[in-house]
């Protein structure tokens, strides 16, 4: 089951207090990690290696302290496989967030998914090499809620308020959906 891959709580608490400490200037936040390692396992690249982990702090080190950063390498690497594993027996990927977005306020539902968009850019070219207008579709909330692509059609999803909660409410189905594009095994 996938229980067994469930992270205990303290490591959890630990990663937060870490991801939104000083101590991580340049990394994403807790809920920006999330976001993050969501698109880097439901993505192409489908699991958390070094290029993403660079990514992931912008090429900085975590902490000086090399056992330091190698623990929380490894705790990201385990977070990243309870996602996978949540993923893989079929549930549906809670995210650490409220499901509520709000144009005027980011909060923490934009930085989830300004992290998932962090996550796709890194292996853009693969995300929509063969599921472009899939991956459009599928990909929309985040790209709108995430406010990082300027484009005047997005500004007008944003702006309706109706659209952008139904929008918001279908995330989790949508990283089911990008999961099985990416990982489910084909009828070929």
């Amino acid at each position: 089951m996938h229980e067994q891959y469930a992270l205990p709580a303290q490591t959890l608490d630990a990663l937060e207090e870490f991801l939104d400490s000083d101590a991580n200037s340049h990394g994403l936040d807790f809920h920006g990690a999330h976001g993050f390692l969501t698109a880097i396992t439901i993505g192409p690249r489908g699991q958390l290696d070094g290029e993403a982990l660079a990514c992931f702090f912008e090429d900085e080190a975590a902490s000086e302290d090399a056992a330091r950063t190698a623990e929380i390498h490894a705790q990201l690497q385990a977070w990243q496989k309870s996602i996978h594993a949540v993923l893989y027996h079929g549930a549906r990927l809670e995210l650490p967030c409220p499901l509520l977005s709000d144009i005027n306020q980011p909060n923490e539902l934009t930085d989830w998914c300004i992290g998932f968009m962090e996550g796709l850019f890194l292996d853009e070219d693969r995300w929509y090499g063969e599921h472009e207008d899939d991956i459009a579709d599928l990909t929309l909330p985040m790209v709108v809620i995430s406010d990082l692509i300027d484009d005047p059609d997005l500004q007008i999803l944003r702006r309706d308020r109706k659209l952008l909660k139904e929008m918001t409410l279908q995330i989790p189905e949508l990283i089911t959906e990008i999961y099985l594009l990416f990982h489910a095994p084909s009828n070929v």
